[in-house]
């Protein structure tokens, strides 16, 4: 018995034993299915909060972005347009986006008169304003109209950017104006502060004392940073399915929601490829037109539609027009040239002089950093910039003074 008690026990031992080795294997053979070799399941959560909205879409698509001039659809039915951009997203990440002056003229046919393109809604409303953009863009007998429209009136603005909690932003001066007939009052104080949905709206609004739309562009342009940054946060990203549900109603798109998280989460997964252009105008007097000599390279690079990539980028010079502002980009490109950074002058130059100079760079800090030294000044400051730039250096009013 003793014997047979000992096999016994010993027998339970290796069946453990066994039973156990085989659950180990079971777990290792199940763990290889489920994360594959080198990942883990920390690592598969380690993409943008924005990146896990939707699975990305299936090609680049362009999208016409339109901010409508009006409160809501009811009362903008054949309101203007004064926000238009391109925005083309590509599905492995990335986004360009093409500033389109809203004061910028056009011939349409069987008119003599030239008309701005913020007037083409209210003459023929979505269908017209993306024909007219797809000639423009495409160019003489191949048109590239969008895939995709998306207008936004401006209480849909409102009700977005009070959801994601506002955007901060820095002022260098009060921005005051009233218009009692048209029930407008616009009071921005100078300085960084954080724009609710109605004080960005005032922002967006505003005019003057700058040359009118130009001022509105630059600052629509100084906008897109901290939109990006709110929307990717990981406090903001999670609740955007939810805003695009209730914001539906209020737009007027042919995007379903899931295309719309769809193209967000490509477009802002990676900061570092958002590139962003402008249309050139032609100066006053007269009615501006497309200033085609500048706008040519710019439309070239647009139509071939390549992903943006921030490792085959240059030094970009931007200044203002004018012989003074001449002078002083030709200097700024000779000390980058001595500090061998080869840098490029922009065939667009700057619409508005800014007080100081602005160096905007991408992850790439040393690049940057290198810009500055060469330079002797410059504010630095991560963002999108202009395609084909690794670097781009906008020239304020303090390099003019730089002895």
């Amino acid at each position: 018995m003793g014997t047979w008690a000992h096999l016994r026990r010993r027998s339970r031992i290796f069946w453990r034993i066994g039973c156990a080795g085989l659950g180990l294997l079971a777990g290792i053979w199940l763990g290889e299915r489920l994360f594959p070799r080198g990942q883990s399941p920390q690592a598969q959560d380690e993409r943008p909060a924005i990146a896990r909205l939707a699975d990305p879409p299936g090609r680049a698509e362009t999208v016409l972005l339109m901010g409508l001039d009006s409160d809501n659809l009811q009362q903008g039915r054949r309101g203007e347009v004064q926000l238009l951009w391109l925005a083309r997203v590509h599905p492995e990440g990335g986004l360009e986006l093409l500033q389109l002056p809203s004061e910028l003229a056009v011939q349409l046919p069987g008119q003599r008169r030239l008309q701005p393109l913020a007037a083409l809604h209210r003459l023929g409303g979505v269908a017209l304003t993306a024909e007219v953009v797809g000639q423009l863009v495409g160019g003489e007998g191949n048109p590239q109209p969008p895939d995709r429209y998306l207008l936004l009136p401006r209480a849909a603005l409102r009700q977005a950017v009070a959801a994601i909690g506002g955007l901060p932003f820095g002022l260098d001066s009060p921005l005051r104006y009233q218009d009692k007939a048209g029930k407008l009052k616009i009071n921005l104080q100078a300085g960084q502060q954080w724009l609710g949905g109605s004080e960005l709206e005032q922002l967006l609004r505003f005019k003057g004392p700058d040359p009118g739309d130009a001022g509105r562009r630059q600052r629509q342009q100084q906008l897109l940073l901290p939109l990006v940054d709110r929307l990717s946060d990981a406090s903001v990203a999670p609740g955007l399915a939810g805003l695009l549900s209730k914001l539906q109603k209020l737009l007027d798109t042919n995007l379903s929601q899931g295309e719309m998280l769809s193209l967000l989460a490509a477009g802002l997964r990676d900061p570092d490829r958002i590139v962003i252009s402008r249309l050139p105008l032609t100066p006053p007097p007269g009615q501006p037109r497309l200033e085609q000599n500048s706008a040519e390279a710019l439309l070239e690079h647009w139509r071939q539609a390549q992903r943006p990539d921030p490792a085959q980028g240059t030094v970009h010079v931007e200044a203002s027009l004018g012989p003074a502002n001449q002078a002083a980009s030709d200097a700024a490109i000779q000390r980058l040239e001595r500090a061998g950074l080869a840098p490029l002058l922009s065939p667009t130059p700057l619409e508005l002089p800014l007080p100081r100079t602005l160096i905007r760079h991408g992850s790439d800090l040393k690049q940057a950093l290198a810009v500055r030294k060469a330079l002797g000044l410059g504010e630095l400051q991560r963002g999108p910039r202009a395609p084909g730039a690794s670097v781009q250096v906008l020239l304020g009013q303090d390099w003019r003074a730089k002895p």
